[in-house]
């Protein structure tokens, strides 16, 4: 009788123990350093820190003021930008501080940052948008309430969000409780992680599926992420009716197209709601700026400028 109890106790034991290691190695990275700056493009910005709302973690980031036509800077139109995973502002792959830079001179300013346990932020575990989403609203709570940086601009009379992959989650998520995100660029996001994470845990760990379980249950015991909550497509369509373009690589094998159909439809079940898509032939995962950067700067720019409405300062 001992030795089935010895045993399936050294079972239970190596269950437990492995699942507390591939928690760690989910939700724990080394930081993406920065090393390059809008300067780089020629772009004004200043320097940020502002807390993330609820847990008050210091953010670090950049504002970079829009260029209108005449030469003249302007903050009225804020577009907060949201990187992926395991990133930071500037999210290479992605080709964010590029794309940020075009968007500044198309008028637009840009506020980028990096979340919690990203680039120059403190250190903090991965929640993939459960946590995060809290850094997209200090977000907003910084263009709303924080000193000017650039006084004689004044405040944003209106602010957008652009996200990709997982900080197109994030803002999702973060969009459906701050009605002050007005229009929403959602690029590559998922619909519910949890598929993925079904998917993408085994590949990483080389160990079986029947390990997922107990790492996600150990990731809630360990630090209280409840990956089985993160999912944009249940609450996408409280976004509405405020206008969101959804974007995705047609040759996408991280987060399949079916994600983007899934947050389309739910987005759609509000009447009437604004929802634009765009499957872009031949681009990988987060890879359509990359892959189209003038078609997509282009219809990014009329999406936000439909939203928005022109700068007051452009004519």
């Amino acid at each position: 009788m001992a030795t089935p109890l010895i045993i399936s106790g050294a079972l239970t034991t190596g269950y437990i123990t492995i699942s507390l290691f591939m928690a760690t190695q989910l939700a724990y990275a080394p930081h993406l350093l920065i090393n390059k700056t809008p300067a780089a493009l020629g772009l004004e910005f200043k320097e940020v820190t502002f807390p993330s709302r609820i847990d008050h973690l210091q953010l670090r980031g950049w504002l970079i003021p829009g260029i209108l036509p005449n030469g003249k800077l302007t903050t009225q139109r804020t577009i907060i930008m949201v990187h992926g995973t395991r990133a930071n502002r500037t999210d290479p792959g992605a080709g964010l501080l590029n794309l940020s830079g075009e968007l500044a001179h198309q008028g637009f300013a840009i506020l980028a940052f990096d979340m919690r346990g990203a680039g120059e932020s403190p250190r903090a575990p991965l929640s993939l948008g459960y946590f995060e989403q809290r850094d997209v609203l200090g977000a907003v709570d910084f263009l709303q309430s924080d000193p000017l940086l650039y006084p004689d601009l004044g405040r944003p009379q209106s602010i957008a969000g652009w996200g990709i992959s997982m900080g197109a989650a994030t803002l999702l998520q973060a969009a459906a409780h701050e009605p002050a995100i007005r229009a929403l660029v959602s690029d590559s996001a998922y619909a519910d992680v949890i598929p993925v994470l079904q998917r993408e845990i085994p590949k990483a760990s080389h160990l079986p599926p029947l390990f997922t379980p107990g790492a996600l249950l150990a990731a809630r015991a360990l630090y209280g992420i409840n990956f089985y909550d993160v999912r944009p497509v249940d609450v996408v369509a409280k976004v509405a009716p405020r206008p969101i373009f959804f974007i995705h690589g047609k040759s996408d094998d991280d987060i399949p197209v079916s994600h983007m159909s899934l947050l389309a439809d739910a987005a759609r079940l509000t009447p009437n709601a604004p929802v634009q898509t765009w499957l872009v032939d031949g681009a990988k995962h987060a890879q359509a700026f990359n892959s189209m950067s003038n078609t997509y700067v282009s219809r990014v720019v009329d999406f936000y400028t439909t939203a928005l409405g022109p700068d007051s300062g452009s004519s």
